[in-house]
């Protein structure tokens, strides 16, 4: 059901509906972890009696607002991190997937415990009601728009938020790369729901000694997987839909608007939320398709002439991305387009499948969002670290101070003991030096003795 819900809202083959079942594998994770997650951490004691440790607590009540292009995974990886550390949850499903949010209210009230987890459906009018309330933590995956509004929401009640948000995710194609491998992993992450991920390689910056030659297969590649004409392409069954007719129109405007040259693709169907797979060569850095997360089928390319260079262009067209790719066979060619570049992840020589690492904490920085989850991060991520400090009563059975009148001699001796320490530094050496000539003597008289 949830597969049959899922090809309703967006189309495409039923191997799609794999990338939504993946909550299963967070679940059992979680589950075979979550004695050591949950397990008091014990640090550093700063006396030597009593002890110091980390109790990991729930939060509280967290509001789950999941979007609409991978509804059930970015519900279902999100809702297992909070229920591991101990979180009632609220979520609030997309309106815009209708039968994956209709689903999603129907099995969650059958399968989970209903005083600890709710689904409210519903649009714009409920999700702002919910906001209105105080939770104890917010997660939201979308758009930097809504994020802002969230962000202030929650504000009014000092309410921790994970934003989940998007950019403009660039991908860099050095001439050191292999081409071929380059080209299969791009197009299967471009062509993946139509391009509707977060992660999606947003633009292509290819090196000018292999640009010609990754052009030509790219559009090669595409024309042999879905279709050599726009109709062929509209017509095969594993071509995904656009969500709705709104976003097709978007998507197209982004075309229409370009200066550059569009090499492949370039039409749309809004009755049928059809979006060919386009690629556009050398568009103008002050196009909207290179200022506007695409979040559709749409590819422009733009050919440099080595890593600094791109590393420039990156920087200009969007500096804090949720994801980063680059391709290249060069490590230094690596570390220094890193080096150069942040984002919220990286692959090198792949995309998007850091995404498949429980290990590696998911998230954006600076407007692709804040916070982290996947794996121990999301626990961590829901889980309040209380700090707690247990003191010893059996040896020292009076406060830390003795009580008033304090006498400036004490403050003397604790600055000394804190501060500069009971000894001076020359004080210091000289002990040391007395130190040393003393186990040398020592020495002398033993080595001596057994002559």
């Amino acid at each position: 059901r949830i597969v049959e819900a899922l090809r309703k809202d967006h189309g495409g083959p039923k191997i799609r509906g794999l990338f939504e079942l993946s909550g299963h594998i967070a679940a059992q994770e979680a589950l075979d972890a979550l004695d050591t997650w949950t397990a008091p951490e014990v640090v550093k004691h700063n006396a030597m009696t009593g002890k110091s440790y980390i109790r990991k607590e729930p939060k509280g009540v967290v509001l789950l607002i999941s979007p609409w292009n991978f509804p059930f995974n970015l519900t279902f990886e999100g809702l297992v991190p909070i229920i591991a550390a101990g979180n009632c949850a609220v979520i609030k499903p997309s309106e815009v997937s209708t039968h994956s949010g209709a689903l999603m209210a129907e099995l969650i009230p059958k399968y989970f415990d209903n005083d600890a987890i709710k689904v409210v459906t519903g649009g714009v009018p409920e999700t702002t009601a919910l906001l209105r309330e105080k939770y104890d933590h917010i997660l939201y995956t979308g758009n930097g728009a809504v994020g802002r509004i969230v962000m202030a929401a929650a504000a009014r009640h000092l309410t921790p938020v994970t934003l989940e948000l998007g950019g403009k995710s660039p991908t860099y194609v050095d001439k050191s790369a292999k081409v071929d491998t380059a080209v299969a992993r791009i197009v299967l992450a471009k062509t993946l729901n139509a391009g509707q991920i977060c992660i999606a390689p947003d633009y292509i910056l290819v090196h000018s000694d292999v640009a010609s030659e990754f052009k030509s297969k790219l559009v090669a590649e595409l024309k042999k997987q879905y279709g050599e004409t726009s109709q062929e392409r509209k017509d095969c069954k594993d071509w995904p839909n656009i969500i709705n007719a709104r976003h097709v129109g978007r998507i197209y405007n982004l075309v229409d608007e370009t200066t550059g040259k569009v090499i492949m693709g370039g039409e749309a169907d809004q009755h049928t939320h059809f979006v060919d797979p386009t690629v556009i060569d050398e568009p103008s850095m002050n196009d909207s398709v290179m200022r506007e997360e695409i979040f559709g089928p749409v590819l422009p390319i733009m050919t440099v002439n080595g890593v600094e260079d791109a590393i420039e262009r990156v920087n200009n067209i969007c500096d804090h991305p949720l994801a980063l790719y680059i391709y290249a066979e060069d490590q230094a060619t690596i570390d220094t387009f890193l080096n150069g570049t942040t984002s919220g992840g990286v692959c090198v020589n792949s995309c998007i499948e850091h995404i498949g690492n429980s290990a590696l904490p998911f998230g954006g920085v600076g407007e692709s969002g804040m916070g982290a989850y996947h794996g121990k991060a999301g626990f961590d991520e829901f889980t309040h670290r209380r700090s707690v400090l247990v003191k010893d009563t059996f040896f020292i059975k009076g406060a830390l101070l003795p009580g008033p009148p304090y006498s400036d001699k004490l403050y003397d001796i604790a600055y000394k003991i804190q501060i500069s320490g009971l000894i001076t530094d020359k004080q210091r050496k000289l002990l040391k030096l007395a130190g040393v000539t003393t186990a040398a003597l020592i020495g002398y008289r033993v080595v001596r003795s057994r002559l």
